[in-house]
């Protein structure tokens, strides 16, 4: 790497943890003048011994240079000091490596083009001792103009790359290329249980693995060619050939007590694949099913957190889909349920206690009344129109939201019938300790 690039642009640096001191001392090997802010004092010492100048404060290491590289530990502290500097960044150029989301990013870039400055976001990939040498990734987006304006700089840092003018890509660019490492070393781990638990060695095993990983690189860009245009061969093998293998994989887990959790997602996604009539293509054609129904959130939604809210609005959301199917029947949501615990009474049993008891309405006698006037049920139960009538309209509703509960891995679905067992569980018991 070149460092003899020109020495004329200073800089500051703003946040001097590991990764902030090593962008401070490649700055200041390559010439610059370069001023650091952190709030412990003390950790400018060793980068003023070799040449740095210290501000006293954030405003003061702003107002030093035109170029500010923001490198802090997370989001609310990069907040918490652009508060304290908001007048002064006017004519400024932000570059901020802090990791964070691209909502962040881009929150973050709006707040500087209202306060006048040009933002530039990043994320940095590899070891914090590698800072100024090529084996350094970093990422950049945002304002053209600024990352142009200062990239000989920032090229003294590492190997960089420029995806564009919306803030929020190099944050997508990081933390994707991080999720994808994280994704497959879990694999390998899980993986490296299975092969330890049957006796076998593992070292020798990881060996071939590494010799192996070149093969998934064409594999890899095949992959994102096939989902960018929607065309999916057969890439690994027809689906409907590779989904043999699957039970065998999920049992040889379970047998040894591994975790089976992302073999069985697989399991699922193919199998939905092939019965949706695409048993043909490859592997790469399970993107269809990662990405439908999915809401856009990229405007910065965020789920919503678990709770009464979230469970309130999923109670909404359901009720309205069974309205949809009822108003097509002339049926009420009351009639309905009627219906239902009519379908479950014993042969027998006195159909308007069972119902009373359980619906709760003092009106459950005209409700009654009602369906019988319409030949929906006689005696102790459902006559014959009415025991059809409940199996379309139970259809119908599985039609309608079938897609819901096939998209739900199996392992997830028996967490969520814990947890909202419990809650319904609690819920009773406040409300009986209330009313007694």
């Amino acid at each position: 790497m070149d460092t003899n690039i020109s020495t004329n642009t200073p800089v500051t640096v703003i946040g001097l943890g590991e990764m902030g001191t090593a962008i401070a001392a490649a700055l200041i090997e390559r010439g610059h003048r370069t001023t650091v802010w952190n709030r412990t004092v003390s950790r400018a010492a060793p980068l003023v011994a070799v040449g740095a100048e210290a501000a006293p404060t954030a405003t003061a290491a702003v107002a030093a240079s035109p170029l500010i590289v923001v490198c802090l530990l997370d989001g609310a502290a990069v907040d918490a000091v652009l508060g304290t500097i908001d007048a002064d960044v006017r004519g400024k150029v932000l570059v901020n490596v802090t990791s964070g989301s691209p909502a962040a990013a881009r929150r973050t870039a709006a707040w500087a083009t209202a306060h006048g400055a040009k933002y530039v976001d990043g994320g940095i990939m590899g070891d914090v001792s590698r800072v100024g040498t090529p084996d350094v990734l970093f990422s950049f987006s945002g304002d053209r103009d600024g990352y142009e304006a200062h990239r000989t700089v920032l090229e003294g840092l590492g190997t960089i790359a420029y995806y564009g003018e919306d803030p929020g890509f190099a944050a997508v660019e990081f933390l994707s290329q991080v999720a994808v490492g994280y994704e497959f070393l879990l694999g390998l781990l899980h993986t490296f249980a299975l092969v330890k638990a049957e006796g076998a060695d593992v070292a020798a095993f990881a060996d071939r693995v590494a010799g192996s990983i070149g093969g998934y690189v064409p594999l890899v860009t095949s992959f994102g060619a096939a989902v960018t245009t929607g065309e999916y061969g057969p890439d690994l093998g027809p689906l409907s050939v590779q989904a043999a293998l699957m039970d065998d994989l999920i049992s040889h887990r379970e047998s040894l007590d591994i975790d089976t959790l992302r073999m069985r997602e697989v399991k699922r996604l193919m199998d939905r694949r092939i019965s949706d009539g695409h048993g043909d293509q490859g592997f790469s054609s399970l993107f269809e099913l990662l990405s439908e129904s999915r809401p856009d959130r990229r405007a910065g939604d965020s789920a919503i957190p678990f709770g009464p809210q979230l469970i309130g609005q999923t109670e909404k959301a359901l009720n309205a889909l069974l309205q949809t199917v009822l108003s097509g029947r002339d049926l009420t949501e009351r009639e309905w349920v009627s219906l239902r615990l009519a379908s479950q009474l014993d042969e027998g049993g006195d159909l308007d206690t069972f119902v009373a008891g359980r619906l709760h309405d003092p009106d459950v006698g005209l409700l009654l009344a009602s369906l019988r006037d319409r030949g929906l049920i006689a005696g102790s139960g459902l006559t014959a129109e009415g025991t059809t009538l409940v199996a379309e309209i139970g259809q119908e509703i599985a039609d309608l939201t079938g897609a819901i509960w096939k998209g739900l891995d199996e392992q997830e679905t028996e967490a969520a019938t814990r947890v909202l067992n419990r809650v319904l569980d609690e819920a009773r018991l406040l409300l009986r300790g209330s009313t007694a």
